[in-house]
């Protein structure tokens, strides 16, 4: 599964003169909410990854299509509502589990 550290670490990538760098947290209380926020966030994105995973690999586990088929979808099928960025959180979220999405594989060489 995609972890947080990675998640932040692409964050970081893309907001480009943001950092931690500077005079820090406001305050003591400020600095326990805020963490105490993000890690209600990352156990949200935690459960809505585990969904998504279960979602794909009960179907494939029923036939309905396979890892190649899957892939392709979310690379170009049309996703309705969907920005960028949850396209690309769906094809990270492929590529860390496609190891256990090989073994719904229908297809043979």
């Amino acid at each position: 599964m995609i972890k947080l550290k990675d998640i932040l670490e692409d964050i970081e990538e893309s907001f480009p003169g943001i950092g931690d760098a500077g005079l820090g947290y406001s305050n003591k209380e400020a600095q326990k909410f805020s963490l105490d926020a993000v890690n209600k966030a990352a156990k949200e994105i935690g459960k809505a990854q585990r969904k998504a995973v279960s979602i794909f690999t009960s179907d494939m586990k029923n036939k309905k299509y396979d890892n190649m088929d899957l892939i392709r979808s979310i690379k170009t099928g049309n996703i309705r509502d969907a920005s960028f960025s949850k396209r690309d959180l769906l094809q990270k979220l492929f590529y860390d589990v496609r190891d256990r999405f090989r073994a719904y594989n229908r297809r043979k060489k």
